[in-house]
């Protein structure tokens, strides 16, 4: 691999922004799809995390090399900031500051899915318990002769 400059790795920075942002989007028709009780539409978007997970998971190792060739081995993006040559000072606050911000979207919606599919099945299981119940107090009572 080539050795990463500054501007690659902001380049980077921005591909990870747009990849959170598909992932908020999948989080946020999970939800819509749960809501609607669309199983088939959940599913599909459960498949589709996994995909964009596989990615982060990608630029996660990317991250860490990139910080490697640029010598920051370590330095959170919380701290890129400082670390930035001068004249790139401003760019690189700017895509920092849209990742965090884009990472604390995808949270929240993660977040919104997760107790919208934690709700629904509870509300699943309680009907099919019900259910169940109300067969089992419906199906015919055999009397024992025996006795």
């Amino acid at each position: 691999m080539a050795q990463m400059t500054w501007q690659g790795y902001l380049h980077m920075l921005r591909s990870l922004t747009k990849t959170l942002e598909q992932l908020t989007d999948v989080e946020n028709r999970k939800t819509e799809a749960v809501s609607r009780g669309d199983l088939m539409a959940v599913d599909e978007c459960m498949k589709q995390e996994q995909v964009l997970s596989l990615s982060l998971r990608g630029f996660d190792q990317k991250r860490d090399a990139a910080l490697r060739d640029l010598g920051l081995e370590g330095v959170k993006l919380s701290g890129l900031i400082a670390h930035a040559p001068a004249e790139e000072e401003l760019e690189t606050r700017k895509v920092v500051e849209a990742l965090q911000r884009q990472y604390e979207i995808f949270q929240a919606a993660s977040l919104v899915a997760r107790n919208a599919l934690e709700i629904n099945l509870r509300v699943m299981e309680r009907t099919q318990q019900d259910e169940a119940a109300a067969r089992q107090s419906e199906a015919p009572r055999q009397a024992d002769f025996r006795a």
